[in-house]
């Protein structure tokens, strides 16, 4: 099975990220920061059933425009048998607040989850796909929040069985972050990557940090994982992905 996940940065690239996508007919497909408003968008070009998890108001962005509108992360497949999302920091209620009552109060926005479905493959089998995206943090450090946000998201992982788990985790290869979702389950970015934020479309020019990933409990392997450059701000992950 044909996986990629990749952040799409809002609508800034929705023409190339659409067009790359619709080109490598992926059998899954995992969106981090795709706006509310470009979830049924996604779902006609890619012809692809899909779930859509809102999270947060965006607050804070290079384009003025994107402040104040809806964001979230979202799966799409060929097949969809199951589906589901769990939020392991805040509750949804708090994302359906008015943008207002939203940005009155920072307990209304320390909010996280993760969006879940079962796919089924060309050949009949059931591939369990979880896709999210931790807050990102100055420099990529590991912050008490965030590393609290993660603990909390590996407990509510137990729950879910075996599983691919992909998504902008803002938490560096080789920082506390990552290393405890390393130290749980296999990452299967390949060692010769070392960061996955585009050189030419991130804002920030130069910057090494591998923050995208990629994991897997043992019933799964992911095998010829790449990264590919010049559709969003992060590189997009590509993996075929298989069942022991």
């Amino acid at each position: 099975m044909k996986l990629i996940s990749v952040n799409i940065q809002n609508n800034l690239h929705n023409k190339t990220i659409l067009e790359f996508l619709k080109k490598e007919n992926a059998d899954v497909v995992c969106l981090q920061e795709l706006l509310e408003e470009d979830f049924n968008l996604y779902k006609k070009e890619l012809n692809y059933d899909g779930v859509f998890r809102l999270w947060r108001y965006i607050k804070h962005s290079s384009c003025p425009e994107l402040i104040g509108r809806k964001e979230g992360i979202a799966i799409f497949a060929k097949n969809i048998v199951d589906q589901g999302s769990i939020f392991h920091i805040g509750k949804e209620e708090n994302v359906l607040k008015s943008l207002d009552e939203y940005m009155s109060n920072e307990k209304f926005q320390n909010n996280n989850a993760f969006v879940w479905a079962t796919v089924k493959s060309k050949d009949g089998n059931l591939f369990k796909i979880i896709t999210t995206h931790i807050p990102v943090t100055k420099d990529g450090l590991s912050t008490p929040y965030q590393l609290n946000l993660v603990d909390k998201l590996l407990k509510k992982l137990k729950s879910q069985g075996e599983f691919i788990l992909c998504g902008d985790m803002n938490a560096p290869r080789g920082y506390e972050t990552f290393s405890r979702l390393a130290n749980v389950y296999k990452d299967n970015i390949p060692l010769e990557y070392k960061t996955s934020l585009d050189q030419n479309l991130h804002r920030v020019c130069g910057l090494q940090l591998m923050v995208d990933g990629l994991f897997t409990t043992p019933n799964y392997t992911a095998s010829n994982v790449k990264l590919i450059d010049g559709v969003s701000d992060h590189m997009a992950i590509i993996a075929t992905i298989t069942k022991k």
